[in-house]
């Protein structure tokens, strides 16, 4: 990093004190800790080789000039676009376009680099393939990846999409970032993603033209193919001067026209003459052309073809069985499983996978390009007509997400009702590191949250039905914590229909369970209604054991919390009719989910029916019964093990319903031992939410100066964790 970047960056830098209380006695000792965020930047690393694109970059550069001093009046644009005052606080965009292989992103990467010092608040990378679902993908989610990087903790991330996007139009506002989108295939998927400051630079990639940009874009490169004497120069840079010395110029013409002006196929050439280095390169050329008159297919498809010969019979298989793995990249636990060897086998044929040029590492795992995957889909089917391999490797790989999804949903949210048993391990391939900690569990499921989702499907469509439900059972917490809602019911729905297939009678009724959430969240409340509705006429076919008893009573407690969540919904759109209907409809579900654990001597089911009629009462109004209910909930948990969380939850809501039925000095009391527990727990998020109901509570009792204290604590803890500016309902 230049000195001038340091400067700047120390100039940017956010710092925000958080105040964290610490007990001793009766005396609070308050430590003050410094909460920095500096500039990310996440660039991947360029091509170690690169040629041509000198026009490319200078107009990219060009139009990455800083804008004038305001006081010399508006300057045009250098490439002819809109005057940078003109632009608010659109940011410059640069649409790149072209076909696969042909450079765009390596371009994108090269300009990017040396545009660093230019964007001292940051550099951010965006594959969007990574975020695709049937041709689409969700911003949300995308955003809910780049706000961390932008200094917002994932804990304070925004609950829905508007949040999200407040939020980043906050974080970058004014802000001289770089961001590089890739793949992206409409200009209507970008928009949401753009930074809100016209100092950002943004670089899109698309294989065609984003037509759907209109005038957002200032500059439009289309990327041609590369001629013959710019490949010939690249596969010199990639072979070395003394192999190139040595070659017939009409073995380097056929050579480079072999190539069809891609740099990628010009890397996987390079790289499969050097791995050969006793071939010519009339040799190498005459094979290269022969197998693409052979074929019909395109060049670069002869080059990868000519790469998967010389492959190890281990690397050949790994190449042809990835598809089996879900989720956009690899990983060396995946591809052990894949191969059913240890991690050692299947770390060495990565790497002979990534030196041949048919595969590429980027952070988070091994990735292939979307051409090679092709490829790679019609070596398998022509050397595994049966697809046998391609089972064995899916259930492999199956099995094993499996059983790390439940060592870490067990790690994060210890014993819980489940339907489907644990797995062993998969011989010869070793378990996941998930830590000692939490933390380390959490870490995993997140970084692997794609692969897990994409799994269950993925089992079910290959009849692999217990697979599916399990999976879908260890996503539940994550889910709770992360929610991505699109995915979830796309998981959700696939878990559902593989019980009914198996006629899994416990995992019919906890899978459609699992699927209601997400669609009430997302307002689909008649569907998840069917969906419940279902779930408990399969529980009245339960047994009348604990597990059974228990499950029955965990549909019932998600018909209460879909009319609770239905309630507060309509009193939100000014239909209190209905709200009050759905607030009695959901206590009197959580009353019988309550009897039924009572029944069965389930204490801790038994408390948490408790708090969830609590909630329903105060939600209708009904704050008496509320701080009641709050009050039988707080002892029953206080009376349990290992529930202190759910105990500190309890009595603030017993404070803020004293609060609600005007029981002032009661109420103080409460919530004064609630912020002492959140303080102590570290949990700034309840810390900022008692806090606030503590404000309220000074209000009232013409304590001003008290409430303004509690406020500003709350909106500290806010702007340190990255919350959304004046959320403040978002968080009651």
């Amino acid at each position: 990093m230049s000195e001038q970047t340091r400067n700047v960056v120390g100039d940017h830098a956010r710092l925000d004190t958080v105040v964290q209380a610490h007990h001793v006695g009766t005396v609070n000792v308050h430590q003050a800790a410094a909460v920095v965020h500096l500039p990310a930047f996440e660039l991947p690393p360029e091509r170690a080789h690169f040629v041509d694109r000198a026009e490319e970059q200078r107009r990219i550069a060009a139009l990455a000039e800083p804008a004038a001093d305001p006081a010399d009046g508006p300057a045009a644009d250098p490439v002819g676009g809109p005057a940078a005052d003109d632009r608010g606080s659109r940011p410059r965009l640069v649409a790149i376009s072209g076909l696969g292989g042909i450079g765009k992103t390596a371009l994108c990467l090269r300009v990017g680099h040396r545009l660093a010092d230019r964007h001292p608040d940051g550099a951010h990378y965006i594959d969007l393939d990574d975020y695709r679902r049937d041709g689409a993908i969700d911003p949300a989610e995308v955003l809910a990846d780049l706000l961390p990087g932008l200094g917002v903790e994932r804990a304070w991330l925004g609950r829905d999409f508007r949040s999200l996007v407040r939020q980043y139009w906050a974080r970058t506002r004014g802000g001289r970032r770089l961001l590089v989108l890739d793949n992206a295939r409409t200009g209507a998927e970008i928009q949401p993603l753009l930074p809100a400051s016209a100092a950002g630079l943004v670089l899109v990639t698309s294989h065609g033209p984003l037509y759907d940009l209109g005038d957002t874009a200032p500059l439009e490169l289309a990327l041609a193919p590369l001629g013959t004497d710019r490949t010939a120069e690249l596969l010199r840079l990639l072979l070395g001067e003394q192999r190139w010395a040595a070659a017939e110029p009409a073995a380097v013409h056929a050579l480079a026209t072999a190539c069809a002006g891609l740099p990628k196929a010009a890397e996987v050439a390079g790289e499969l003459a050097r791995r050969l280095p006793h071939r010519s390169l009339a040799a190498l050329a005459e094979r290269l052309t022969a197998e693409l008159h052979q074929q019909g297919s395109a060049p670069v498809e002869a080059v990868w073809d000519a790469a998967y010969a010389e492959l190890s019979p281990s690397a050949a298989q790994l190449y042809r069985t990835l598809a089996q793995c879900p989720g956009p990249c690899a990983t060396e636990h995946t591809a052990a499983a894949l191969l059913g060897t240890g991690l050692t086998a299947a770390e060495d044929a990565l790497a002979e996978l990534v030196t041949a040029g048919l595969l590429d590492y980027r952070a988070g795992g091994y990735r292939r390009h979307a051409l090679v995957r092709g490829h790679a889909h019609r070596r398998a089917e022509q050397a595994d007509p049966t697809g046998v391999e391609r089972a064995g490797a899916r259930a492999r790989v199956l099995h094993w997400l499996r059983r790390q999804a439940a060592r870490a949903d067990l790690a994060i949210a210890g014993r819980r009702l489940t339907v489907e048993p644990e797995v062993p391990a998969l011989p010869g391939v070793p378990d996941a590191d998930l830590g000692t900690a939490k933390s380390g569990a959490l870490h995993w499921m997140e970084a692997n949250r794609q692969a897990l989702y994409g799994a269950v499907s993925l089992a079910h469509d290959a009849g692999r039905d217990d697979d599916a439900v399990a999976l879908a059972e260890s996503l539940w917490t994550h889910f709770l914590d992360h929610p991505r809602h699109a995915d979830a019911i796309d998981a959700f729905t696939a878990a559902v229909s593989a019980a009914d297939r198996a006629e899994n009678l416990r995992a019919r009724v906890r899978t459609r369970c699992l699927l209601a959430r997400p669609l009430w969240e997302t307002a689909r409340f008649e569907e998840a209604a069917a969906a419940l509705d279902r779930a408990r006429a399969l529980a009245d076919l339960l047994g009348e054991d604990f597990a059974d008893r228990r499950l029955a009573a965990s549909a019932v407690d998600f018909r209460g919390q879909l009319a609770l969540a239905e309630g507060e919904w309509s009193a939100a759109h000014g239909d209190p009719g209905t709200a009050g209907e759905c607030f009695a409809a959901a206590r009197a579900a959580f009353d019988a989910a309550r009897a039924i654990h009572l029944a069965i001597g389930n204490a801790y089911g038994a408390a948490l029916q408790t708090y969830q009629s609590a909630k329903a009462a105060a939600a209708a109004g009904e704050q008496t019964a509320a701080a009641d209910l709050f009050a039988q909930a707080h002892e029953a948990f206080a009376g349990l093990a290992d529930r202190r969380r759910m105990t500190a939850r309890a009595r603030h809501g017993l404070g803020r319903a004293l609060l609600g039925g005007g029981r002032l000095a009661d109420a103080e009391a409460h919530l004064a031992a609630a912020l002492a527990d959140a303080e102590t727990r570290r949990s700034s998020f309840d810390e900022a939410r008692v806090r606030l109901d503590l404000a309220d509570l000074a209000d009232r009792t013409a304590r001003p100066e008290e409430a303004a204290r509690h406020r500003a604590r709350a909106a500290e803890l806010r702007a340190a964790h990255g919350a959304e500016t004046g959320a403040e309902g978002s968080l009651a």
